[in-house]
């Protein structure tokens, strides 16, 4: 059975009516109409890319993770306590770390702890 009928193929016209006649709703539920295809693209690359990765922590700094993981949650509203995580706070300490480290370089906390152990 050929689906092509005077080079086109049949039923494309009405498949592409279709797809444009889909309302705006889809929007709100996070399915995109064709047109709105760049758009997505775009809000994609807002979102930052994570990398998985394993670092060990003694038991103390994995105990003390946990309970700033608490105490945070208890200063955040009901709706925002999911936001904090472990992993969220090594990411922010790991940043503040790399700034004051890139400001003061050897002079910075980082360094002068690793001069510190023996």
């Amino acid at each position: 059975m050929n689906a092509k009928h005077d080079g086109k193929i049949r039923g494309l016209d009405e498949l592409n009516d279709l797809i444009h006649a889909v309302p705006d709703i889809g929007a709100k539920k996070g399915i995109f109409k064709p047109a709105d295809k760049r758009n997505a693209k775009l809000r994609s690359r807002k979102k930052k890319v994570k990398h998985k990765t394993t670092h060990y922590l003694t038991e103390d700094v994995f105990s003390e993770l946990g309970e700033a993981k608490e105490t945070i949650k208890n200063f955040l509203p009901e709706g925002s306590k999911s936001k904090a995580t472990k992993s969220g706070i090594v990411e922010s300490a790991v940043k503040v770390l790399l700034e004051e480290f890139e400001l003061k370089g050897e002079k910075s906390y980082l360094v002068q702890e690793f001069l510190k152990k023996k």
